[in-house]
């Protein structure tokens, strides 16, 4: 497993403070041709500089614009990355992937998605802010085997309670897998209560869980 060394991160942070999508790119192109781990190129390269890139904004050492444009680069990357990598045996099983509506960070739950891809899965990214009516609808129709739902936001915990209940009440059989910067600190006390919820803390739980539900 070809790992993301301390020097390939620092050139791709700098590439991705600078706005420059076609250098961010040739060096993930690289990684995907010298056979990087997909997860490695997700934690260590995507999701380590996106933090470091909020920890920027929070101290004022990045603008608004620089942090949209870090993103919108992350997003695409992450959609070449995952398209490039040889997907796992097919398996047929389906999860749809959502970020908890009236939020807008999206890059965990495309991460997540990625993931499932790559493992042998279907996998249906709804995006930000959709209709919990839509939604309903949707599950309804396509019958998942998993609910994916990103919640970042501490305050919107309450929205994640009622979308679960929601959801169990018209489709009890469904399993949801949840996660996101909401539950940093491990404050999953909101859970408790729901046995077919789970909490996906990290990348490496949701290949576990993955490969325990797929089996």
């Amino acid at each position: 497993m070809e790992m993301i060394s301390e020097a390939v991160y620092l050139h791709y942070l700098s590439a991705l403070l600078d706005g420059n999508k076609k250098q961010c790119t040739d060096l993930v192109t690289g990684l995907i041709k010298d056979k990087a781990d997909l997860k490695e190129v997700y934690i260590n390269l995507f999701q380590r500089s996106m933090y470091r890139v909020g920890q920027l904004w929070e101290k004022e050492r990045c603008t608004v614009a620089d942090e949209h444009i870090a993103t919108k680069i992350t997003e695409s990357l992450i959609e070449l990355s995952t398209s490039k990598y040889p997907i796992n045996e097919k398996k047929d099983r389906l999860a749809v992937i959502t970020c908890i509506d009236k939020e807008f960070h999206e890059l965990g739950a495309r991460l997540v998605t990625g993931f499932f891809e790559v493992s042998g899965w279907n996998a249906i990214f709804l995006g930000s802010n959709t209709p919990q009516s839509c939604m309903i609808k949707l599950l309804k129709e396509k019958k998942p085997d998993i609910l994916g739902i990103s919640v970042n936001l501490y305050i919107n915990i309450a929205r994640l309670i009622y979308l679960i209940e929601l959801v169990h009440h018209e489709i009890p059989e469904l399993k949801i897998i949840v996660g996101g910067q909401a539950f940093a600190g491990d404050n999953t006390t909101a859970l408790k209560d729901f046995s077919y919820v789970e909490y996906i803390p990290s990348l490496d739980e949701l290949e576990q869980f993955i490969n325990r539900f797929s089996s």
